[in-house]
């Protein structure tokens, strides 16, 4: 492994550090998936597909680019795992003698697929890893502003604001929609501020404004009070507050594991778990998750356990190939509420291991980074960032079915591509522990075991407790 990295990046030239048009195309391809400003301000465009344009050339050219010069920001052996997912999408359906959905389910999956190739293509090092962040920091900022605004003053809200009808029958119903959010007093709704695209859902939404709240980071400047304040804690203040907005659950988990990571280093396991207590504590008292209560005895949240236990029985008539890819809805009356339920029930243990080591690769390179890259460095810092990005993704995934979703894929290449970059430099170049080759096999079953497991350990605790 270490040779290949070397040869590589002998033939990272010059062209791979500044904006080359050909980047530039990689980054518009950015702005339009994470954006959407077709659907936003100009869908007299769609017919045209400019998305679908944009990314053809930033895919062949890249691709071009990297056969010759041999240098993408990703090993074999993701890629080789990759594939596998892929494969155990198709065959999952082919498996339960569906060959015609088999093909439609490649051709859905290959979004993500190919995401992630595109990304490693192209961020051929921190500076335009960097560079990369910032346009998804700048589309998600620009869309927590219009979904804040949406919800205030009515502008665009049924588009950006999801009306959610709450539990209580008791209450009667406007009977028709309000037209500012802010102002609906009727105790009937629960407004849910969402993104447009892939991030339609308001727990999509807020799981991608985790993500990229670490992100910010990169902008910190020591003893620039102003420019933080600008440009570091005015965007997040407002993702957090559009976080807040989406009543998403899950997102509060994820926010949590956040602050975990980053606590724990200075304060210690037990004072970091008791200032998250505290943190929790305080966002039901502003309910910040729209009057739904966290715990697995609320309506919703028992029908998630219910939705686990359904995947079991699914995992248990098709154990090695699972259900097919998009069929638990199809099997069960809601999704499974979690990306590992989804994943094991829909691939079985075949395709749910190279899911699984996917996440071991994306965790074990990018924590690598962070862990041995020098003190001070910028290779540390940004492995520290997709480290944090990683962990609060991952955290909502727990209680989200998001399994095959773009952002995912997005966020894997970028950890990847962190450590390939701190392996061809040369402030990197003699340590060990960086360079080492990655053994994931082992892990990986381990953390099948584990994290099916912990699943069941879930719907257990519920059946003892009621």
């Amino acid at each position: 492994m270490l040779e290949v990295v070397k040869e590589a990046s002998k033939n990272v030239g010059n062209k791979a550090e500044g904006m080359t048009p050909l980047f530039f195309v990689f980054l518009l391809y950015l702005f339009f998936l994470f954006l959407r400003p077709m659907e936003l301000f100009a869908p007299w465009l769609e017919p045209f597909r400019p998305m679908v344009i944009i990314w053809v050339i930033s895919f062949l050219g890249s691709l071009t680019l990297v056969l010759r010069d041999r240098n993408p920001a990703a090993t074999a052996k993701h890629y080789w795992v990759l594939i596998g997912l892929f494969f155990a999408v198709f065959w999952s359906l082919i498996w339960q003698g569906m060959a015609s959905a088999a093909f439609d389910a490649a051709g859905d999956f290959s979004a993500a697929f190919l995401l992630f190739f595109l990304i490693s293509f192209n961020v051929l090092n921190l500076k335009r890893i960097r560079q990369a962040c910032f346009v998804i920091l700048v589309c998600l900022f620009t869309q927590a502003l219009m979904g804040i605004n949406a919800y205030y003053t009515g502008y665009m809200s049924e588009q950006l604001v999801l009306q959610q009808r709450k539990d209580e029958d008791s209450v009667e119903a406007p009977e028709e929609r309000p037209p500012v959010p802010a102002r609906d007093d009727s105790g009937a709704f629960m407004w849910r501020v969402r993104g447009v695209g892939f991030l339609s859902d308001p727990n999509d939404f807020a799981q991608t404004l985790i993500m990229a709240l670490p992100m910010l980071w990169w902008f910190v400047r020591k003893g620039a009070w102003f420019r933080n304040l600008m440009f570091v804690a005015m965007p997040a203040s407002v993702m957090v507050y559009c976080i807040t907005l989406t009543n998403s659950r899950g997102a509060i988990m994820g926010m949590g594991s956040m602050l975990f990571l980053g606590m724990r280093s200075k304060l210690g396991n037990v004072k970091s778990l008791i200032l998250l207590g505290l943190a929790a504590a305080g966002i039901l008292v502003v309910g910040m998750t729209g009057g739904r209560a966290m715990s697995s005895k609320e309506r919703s949240a028992e029908e998630r356990i219910e939705a686990w236990m359904e995947g079991f029985q699914m995992l248990r008539s098709s154990p090695l190939f699972g259900i097919g890819y998009g069929k638990f809805g199809e099997h069960w009356y809601i999704t499974a509420h979690n990306s590992f339920v989804l994943g094991f029930a829909e691939m079985g243990v075949f395709g749910y291991f190279f899911w699984i080591a996917l996440l071991v690769l994306g965790f074990m390179t990018v924590g690598r980074v962070a862990n041995h890259a020098p003190v001070g460095s910028e290779e540390r810092l940004a492995g520290n960032i997709l480290r944090s990005s990683l962990v609060g993704y991952v955290t909502c995934a727990w209680f989200l079915s998001r399994t095959y979703q773009p952002v995912l894929y997005c966020l894997l290449a970028l950890c990847t591509a962190v450590w390939v970059c701190a392996c061809r430099s040369p402030a990197c170049a003699n340590i060990a522990p960086l360079q080492a080759p990655l053994k994931i096999f082992k892990i990986t079953c381990i953390a099948v075991v584990l994290s099916m497991s912990a699943v069941y350990m879930f719907i257990l605790q519920y059946r003892f407790s009621g």
